[in-house]
């Protein structure tokens, strides 16, 4: 099965020049977990899979709508890898459709966000008070259909106060929302879980503080066998996620190159194009050329998912090729280092010959004090002298 190419992204601003590479793989990964989570065919799998909630088992991408645009208006600065989700959940009470916010943060760091809580909190306050100023408009609208003549002329003060007796009417309930932390790092999740950990005092205000906590979806958490299990994109993502470096490959290498080809043929295209943005940036942080990368995305592109464990002595060379650079390079800082420290301690010994000579200070007397001040050893002490005592 043929895929097409997907749209290609837009080139990123120039980096300043002190920007590291390191900087920028971690950058290309958290576009690419935005990818996933705006594609609602992924959104849905992820949902069915790893939600923990029987009520998404049969959600389907029709029934998610994105309104992260929305939310992020509220916010000071945007956080371009969160997303929102509204999901109708058909069903759930007297047979009617229910909606349910989905709030996705989206950490790919390679330290925790210890302030994960806080970030939550904040959306949810977001969401909420947007639900119930559209509930006000809802009731207001209706009144005005129906010719109710509160509805027309109404005074600030006015509204304010319908708008508070609204929130307060047993019919009217706050939206659930269900939030979670898709962590694709490969240390563990150390933040806290909920509100309470993050404020001084907590046990003691445990009743004043609110009570919340997330669901933490980490692919380092699943082995291979749950994933392939799910035989789905969103499953193939977190498989490939879970490769942080070339030495990982030793832990999926038995995967059978067929199977995994089964499962790509089964991904709709749209989906495709995500994963074979994944292999471009499995790539990168494994610091392939610009060959072997288009190689192998060209292969995933055209359905053959298992061409990269049928190639994996690839990622075994680039690993060792990086590291004899790595080696070789911390070998030339350390000869440059002791040079230095060379260069350093035979001018202070010319330094401390000299004066002492000047002092009228015998040869002798010169040698002890190299040996117990500059702490050299007698060898050094006799060679330093050669080269400095004036005769």
């Amino acid at each position: 099965m043929k895929y097409k190419k997907g749209q290609k992204k837009s080139a990123p601003e120039p980096s300043k020049k002190t920007a590291n590479c390191e900087m920028r793989r971690n950058q290309e990964a958290d576009v690419s977990s935005k990818r996933i989570f705006g594609n609602h065919t992924l959104c849905a799998q992820f949902l069915r899979d790893y939600s923990g909630l029987p009520m998404f088992a049969n959600v389907q991408p029709e029934d998610i709508e994105d309104v992260t645009e929305r939310y992020h208006l509220f916010r000071e600065v945007e956080l371009q890898s969160d997303t929102v989700k509204k999901v109708h959940v058909r069903g759930q009470a007297d047979g009617e459709t229910q909606d349910i916010y989905i709030l996705s943060l989206i950490e790919h760091k390679s330290s925790v966000d210890y302030d994960v809580t806080m970030q939550i909190l904040k959306y949810m306050v977001c969401i909420w008070e947007n639900e119930a100023a559209q509930e006000l408009r809802e009731e207001g609208n209706r009144a005005e259909t129906e010719g109710h003549p509160e509805a027309s002329g109404e005074k600030e003060g006015e509204k304010t106060f319908r708008r508070a007796r609204r929130n307060k009417q047993k019919a009217f309930r706050y939206p659930p929302i269900y939030p979670i932390v898709y962590y694709e790092g490969s240390g563990e999740w150390t933040a806290a879980r909920s509100l309470k950990e993050r404020i001084l005092f907590g046990d003691l205000f445990t009743a004043y503080i609110p009570d919340f906590t997330y669901r933490l979806v980490r692919a380092q958490d699943y082995s291979n066998a749950e994933l392939l299990s799910k035989e789905d994109a969103i499953s193939l993502l977190m498989l490939l996620n879970k490769i942080q470096k070339a030495k990982d490959f030793e832990e999926i290498k038995d995967i059978s190159p067929k199977r995994l080809n089964g499962i790509m043929q089964r991904v709709p295209v749209d989906a495709a194009e995500i994963i074979a943005a994944a292999v471009r940036s499995l790539c990168s942080r494994l610091n392939l050329t610009s060959e072997e990368t288009t190689d192998f995305v060209k292969k995933v592109e055209g359905g053959n998912m298992g061409y990269l464990w049928e190639n994996m002595e690839k990622m075994d060379i680039q690993l060792e090729r990086r590291n004899t650079a790595e080696q070789r390079r911390r070998a030339e800082e350390a000869e440059k280092k002791a040079e230095e420290a060379e260069q350093e301690k035979s001018a202070l010994c010319h330094i401390l010959i000299s004066t002492c000579q000047e002092q009228g200070m015998s040869r002798e007397s010169v040698k002890q004090k190299l040996l117990t001040e500059a702490g050299l050893s007698e060898a050094e002490a006799d060679k330093r002298l050669e080269l400095f005592w004036k005769n």
